[in-house]
C-alpha cells in the first residue's frame, strides 16, 4: 500500500511539469538505452545501408556514444527509409517530454499507458510473449539530467509483478489486487555520468540497475544476453571509433559479484574483433578484480578462494562482427566457463580434475536490414550450441546465474542465465523475417527450434533448496548437484553417482525437449502517440517437461495498445502551427 501511495504522489508531482515547461531541452548525453531498445535496430540498420560495424552490439550504450556513430553516417548517401530511421532517433534525442528546466538543469517524466491482453490454452507450455516482452500497464519514468554531463533515472510504473507476467492465467497486464501488483519498482534506475572529449571521443561512468548485454542475436548472446534483471552494477565505459574499453562490477546476490573487463576493436570499417574476460568469485568484494588492466586469470584466485571452501567462477567470450557488403552483417560468438587441457589429465580416478566436463557455446549467424520504399526488411537466421555445463560450476554460489524472488507473497524464484535466456545444454535455430516502416506499420514472423536437455532448466537449482534466500548449501544438498563432484566441508571431494560421467556428455542431455515455436507479428499506428500491435503463436512441445512421449501444444494471442501522451501533446503542437500556417496564407 506504501508503494503504491508513493507512486501516486510521484505521478501527481511530476504532473506539474506539463505547466511548467520552459524552454525546449531534449535529453542529455549520458542519457543510457537498455537491451532490447528500438535504437539498437535503427542503428543496425544503418551502418549495414553504409557497409560498416561499429560498437552497436552491446548495451547500455550513451546518447553521446551514439552521436558518435551517427557522425560516421553519410545522411546523404542512405536511402529514404534509412534517412526516416536516422531522423527517428534525433528526433528521440530532442524530446523534452514533460519537463521543467532551470538553466542546464532539467527535470522530465514521459507519461505512457500499455494495454495488453492475453489468452494461452496451455499453461504447461511457456509463454511465447513471456515476461521479459510484456509491458508495464502505466510508465511514468522519471529523468532528472545536467545538460550533457549526468542524468538519473528511474522506471516508475504500476503493473503486473513478475510472477504473474509468467503465469498462464494472467490475462491482462493491469494490476487489480496485491498479489499480482509489482511492488518491487522500479526496475530500471541509474546515474550516469561522463563526459565527451570531442565529437568522438568519451567516457561514461554509471552505477544502477540495468541489463548489460554483449554480443547481439536474436535469441540473445551467448556471452551476455542482457536478461539478468534487477542486478546493480557499476560500470566505466571509455570509448572511440576505433576502441572501446568496459569495466563492470555486478552484484548478482549477496556475496556473487561478476567481475568483467570489454575490449572491442575495428579492423578499418567492416571488421569488429571483442573480447571479454569476467570472474565470479564467492566471497567479499575483492580490490585485485578492479585493475582495469589486467587480465583476470593471472591472479589463480581460484587458489585463495578454495583455501576459504569457496571458488571462482571464470568466464571468457569473443565475438566477432563482419560487415562483407552492405545490408548484410554476419557474426559468431564464443563463451567458455571451463576447458580442460590434456596436461591437466591423468590418469587418477579419484582426481577431480579428470572429471571437470568442457564447457563452451557457440552462436553464429546472418542479419540484414534491406531497404524497400519507406520501410526496412530485416532477415535474420541465428543458431547457437552450448555445452551442458555452460554457466554451471562445481557449486551455484558461483555458477553463472542470477536468482531472485518478490516482495509479494506466494512469488516465484527466478533463475537468470548470464547468456541466453534458454541456458546452457541446447541447441537452438532460429529464422526472423519481418517489414516495417518505422512509426507507421509492420509485419513479419519468426520460427524457434530448441532442443533443451535436463541441465538447461532453473529446477536444477530450486531442487536441491538454492534459491534467492539459500545461498549456503550443505553437504548434504550438494550431493544432488548436477556437477560431477562437490567438495564438502572438510575439503574432501564428493563424486556423485549420476552425474559422475558428466564430462563426456553432449547436449542435448538426459530426455531432451524438443520446441518448435512459430510466432506472427504485425502492428499499427493511426496516430503518432497511439499504437496497436497483435502477435498470435503456436507452441509444440516434444517430450514436454523432459517426459519421454509427452506432447504439449499451446496457442497464444497477445493484442497490444499504448499511447504516449508527450506524443500527444507534439502532435497538438504540430496541428497548431499547421492552422497557424494556413491562417497566415489565407490572410495573405
Amino acid at each position: 500500500m506504501r508503494r503504491s501511495l508513493f507512486a501516486a504522489a510521484l505521478f501527481l508531482l511530476f504532473s506539474a511539469f506539463v505547466f511548467a515547461q520552459n524552454k525546449k531541452a531534449g535529453r542529455g548525453g549520458q542519457t543510457l538505452f537498455e537491451p532490447r531498445h528500438w535504437i539498437y535496430d535503427a542503428l543496425q540498420a544503418l551502418e549495414q545501408e553504409s557497409g560498416i560495424v561499429q560498437f552497436s552490439d552491446q548495451a547500455p550504450i550513451t546518447l553521446n556514444q551514439i552521436r558518435a556513430m551517427l557522425g560516421e553516417i553519410d545522411y546523404d548517401a542512405l536511402s529514404p527509409a534509412g534517412k526516416l530511421q536516422y531522423d527517428r532517433i534525433i528526433e528521440h534525442f530532442s524530446e523534452s517530454g514533460f519537463s521543467a528546466n532551470a538553466s542546464i538543469f532539467q527535470a522530465r517524466i514521459e507519461p505512457a499507458i500499455n494495454l495488453e491482453a492475453y489468452v494461452k490454452t496451455n499453461n504447461s507450455v511457456p509463454w511465447v510473449y513471456d515476461r521479459y516482452e510484456k509491458k508495464h500497464f502505466l510508465e511514468l519514468p522519471v529523468t532528472l539530467g545536467v545538460g550533457d554531463w549526468a542524468t538519473l533515472y528511474a522506471d516508475i510504473f504500476a503493473g503486473i509483478n513478475k510472477t504473474a507476467a509468467s503465469d498462464g492465467d494472467t490475462f491482462i497486464n493491469i494490476p487489480y489486487n496485491e498479489k499480482n501488483f509489482d511492488v518491487n519498482f522500479p526496475h530500471n534506475a541509474y546515474g550516469s555520468f561522463g563526459h565527451a572529449f570531442t565529437d568522438t571521443v568519451g567516457f561514461n561512468f554509471h552505477v544502477g540497475n540495468i541489463a548489460e548485454s554483449f554480443g547481439r542475436a536474436d535469441t540473445g548472446s551467448v556471452i551476455q544476453g542482457g536478461f539478468v534483471s534487477d542486478s546493480t552494477s557499476a560500470a566505466l565505459s571509455i570509448y572511440s571509433p576505433i576502441a572501446q574499453y568496459t569495466g563492470s562490477l555486478a552484484q548478482y546476490n549477496s556475496r556473487r559479484y561478476l567481475y568483467s573487463h570489454k575490449i572491442d576493436a575495428r579492423v578499418g570499417k567492416k571488421v569488429q574483433i571483442s573480447f571479454m574476460e569476467a570472474a565470479l568469485p564467492y566471497g567479499d568484494m575483492d580490490l585485485r578484480f578492479f585493475n582495469p588492466m589486467m587480465f583476470l586469470h593471472n591472479y589463480a584466485s581460484w587458489l585463495d578462494y578454495q583455501a576459504d571452501g569457496s571458488d571462482v567462477g571464470s568466464y571468457l567470450g569473443l565475438k566477432v562482427n563482419v560487415a562483407p557488403c552492405k545490408f548484410l552483417r554476419i557474426f559468431a560468438l564464443w563463451s567458455m566457463t571451463q576447458f580442460q587441457l590434456p596436461v591437466e589429465l591423468d590418469d587418477d580416478n579419484n582426481d577431480k580434475d579428470n572429471y571437470v566436463p568442457n564447457a563452451m557455446g557457440f552462436q553464429g549467424g546472418l542479419e540484414s536490414f534491406i531497404p524497400i520504399k519507406d520501410g526496412h526488411l530485416r532477415l535474420e537466421l541465428d543458431g547457437y550450441y552450448a555445452q551442458p555445463y555452460l554457466y554451471i560450476n562445481s557449486h551455484p554460489n558461483w555458477s553463472f546465474v542470477k536468482t531472485s524472488s518478490e516482495s509479494n507473497a506466494g512469488s516465484a524464484d527466478f533463475y537468470e542465465w548470464t547468456g541466453t535466456r534458454y541456458g546452457p545444454d541446447t541447441a537452438a535455430i532460429s529464422l526472423r523475417a519481418k517489414y516495417e516502416v518505422p512509426q507507421k506499420w509492420s509485419a513479419g514472423f519468426k520460427y524457434l527450434f530448441l532442443a533443451r536437455g535436463e541441465l538447461s532448466e532453473p529446477g536444477i537449482f530450486s531442487r536441491i533448496g538454492w534459491g534467492p534466500r539459500i545461498l549456503d548449501l550443505g553437504d548434504a544438498a550438494l550431493r544432488d548437484w548436477v556437477y560431477p563432484f562437490t567438495t564438502a566441508a572438510d575439503g574432501s571431494t564428493q563424486f556423485s553417482p549420476f552425474y559422475k560421467n558428466g564430462r563426456n556428455w553432449v547436449a542435448p542431455t538426459g530426455i531432451p525437449e524438443y520446441v518448435n515455436v512459430v510466432s506472427l507479428c504485425g502492428s499499427y499506428c493511426p496516430t503518432e502517440w497511439l499504437s496497436i500491435f497483435l502477435q498470435p503463436s503456436l507452441a509444440i512441445v516434444a517430450n514436454s517437461g523432459h517426459e519421454r512421449g509427452k506432447t504439449d501444444v499451446a496457442f497464444e494471442c497477445v493484442f497490444g495498445a499504448s499511447v504516449k501522451f508527450t506524443k500527444i501533446k507534439k502532435h497538438k503542437k504540430t496541428l497548431e502551427e499547421s492552422h497557424d500556417v494556413q491562417a497566415v496564407e489565407s490572410v495573405e
